[in-house]
């Protein structure tokens, strides 16, 4: 079942975002499991919101790749985030044209 996950990071902002995206190569690298991904600032905070076909694949990539590509981007201002995670009942996305 897809999971819909709000992480919210109060000590970083969106600089910090594009920092572990680079560091990542995301979008280039998509994890496995990932749906859909959006990120934002509100009130002055980093916000991600995500769709994972599970919540085991979030786990996963936590570990293998999202943990050390924080420490590696920004430093001791990595922290783990709040995290509000939400079963979704149905989920519907437009196809995007290129």
């Amino acid at each position: 079942m897809a999971v819909g996950l709000r992480l919210n990071f109060p000590e970083n902002n969106l600089d910090d975002y594009d920092k572990v995206c680079k560091t990542l190569n995301f979008p280039k690298e998509w994890p496995d499991g990932l749906l859909t991904h959006s990120s934002h600032e509100s009130d002055g905070h980093l916000v991600v919101n995500d769709v994972w076909e599970s919540r085991g694949q979030f786990d996963s990539f936590v570990q293998s790749r999202l943990q050390s590509a924080m420490g590696e981007a920004i430093g001791d201002r990595a922290r783990e985030p709040q995290i509000v995670e939400t079963p979704l009942h149905t989920l519907y996305a437009r196809e995007r044209m290129a």
